[in-house]
């Protein structure tokens, strides 16, 4: 009876125990030159080939920040052509022709693509012409073989009625930029876990109908506010800068208040102003990563971070992407 015992206790440990996941180790190179960066830990590279927005004098959608390749690209990587898509377009062009002009442009940038990945924060009013592109890129002859895959917003996981499935093989779910960043207070806008909670609930990336790869972020921010009014978005802030008494003075975990008027970087910061300094610790990312893994699809991942050029402790990014297996 013992025996037998141990027996179905085996068998119920074997059948609890969750197999784990193959994981693939991705980055985004968002920058328009490419001169042959890379990271020890990726095995696959995100990198924006180019946008497309709205030419009002050509009344047509145009492509422009076309990537300057100035090396190329490593054997040993998969490389991702991305194409960044304003939402503006929708409304105002054919999307065959659309669909044709961006094919041609990455076949000429990337050929030899295994997937393609379309970037476009698409809405309830521009989701049928924008799934129209998608199916009609599907249909160009440089799509053969390949995978498309798109960018998917936490409001577009959340509310999937009025959202629409995008018709892809696979989605890209951007876990950051979920906050307001406009709105006054001392908050983190990229990343924040009673957010990404709010959006994901308890099985929304589970029971997503596409598979979702997942993207978090490694950058930082800061943001101007003037007399509690948002006043623009300052990049290349070190925190350090923030921290100079003789300018700054602390008001909470992230709010910099300005005692005298002087230039950062190039802004012009007054006295009274307020920055918001915005960064995702590794800790931060720990916390999200171990909520996201338990939402587990029936697929293996790609985890990618988004940016390759941050500076963030290679320990620290193993140890992220192994929360997911």
């Amino acid at each position: 009876m013992d025996k037998l015992k141990y027996c179905l206790l085996g068998i119920l440990l074997t059948a609890c125990t969750t197999k784990p996941r193959e994981i693939t180790r991705g980055f985004y190179f968002w920058k328009q030159r490419y001169e042959g960066q890379t990271n020890p830990l990726a095995r696959k590279l995100y990198v924006k080939m180019f946008d497309v927005t709205w030419d009002a004098k050509a009344q047509k959608a145009v492509p422009v920040a076309i990537l300057d390749k100035r090396a190329p690209f490593p054997d040993s990587i998969e490389i991702v052509p991305v194409v960044f898509l304003m939402n503006e377009i929708w409304q105002k062009e054919d999307t065959l022709i659309m669909a044709q002009r961006v094919c041609k442009l990455l076949e000429q940038l990337c050929k030899e693509a295994k997937e393609v990945q379309l970037d476009c924060d698409w809405t309830r009013n521009s989701k049928e012409t924008y799934f129209a592109f998608l199916r009609n890129v599907r249909q160009q002859a440089f799509m053969k073989g390949k995978q498309l895959s798109v960018t998917i917003r936490m409001h577009q996981v959340k509310y999937t009625r009025s959202n629409g499935i995008p018709p892809a093989d696979k989605g890209l779910l951007m876990c950051y930029n979920m906050g307001d960043l406009r709105k006054w207070g001392d908050h983190n806008s990229i990343l924040n876990m009673e957010e990404l909670k709010a959006y994901t609930g308890d099985d929304h990336i589970r029971h997503y109908p596409l598979s979702l790869d997942l993207a978090l972020p490694l950058f930082e921010w800061s943001v101007l506010f003037r007399n509690k009014q948002y006043a623009g978005l300052l990049r290349n802030i070190e925190s350090t800068q923030l921290e100079n008494t003789t300018l700054f003075t602390r008001n909470g975990k992230q709010l910099y208040t300005s005692m005298q008027d002087t230039t950062l970087n190039g802004y012009m910061i007054r006295r009274g102003d307020v920055i918001r300094f915005e960064t995702c610790s590794p800790d931060l990312l720990k916390k999200a990563a171990r909520y996201l893994s338990r939402q587990r699809q029936n697929y293996n991942p790609t985890i990618i971070f988004y940016h390759l050029d941050s500076k963030y402790d290679q320990h620290e990014l193993e140890t992220i992407y192994n929360i997911f297996k």
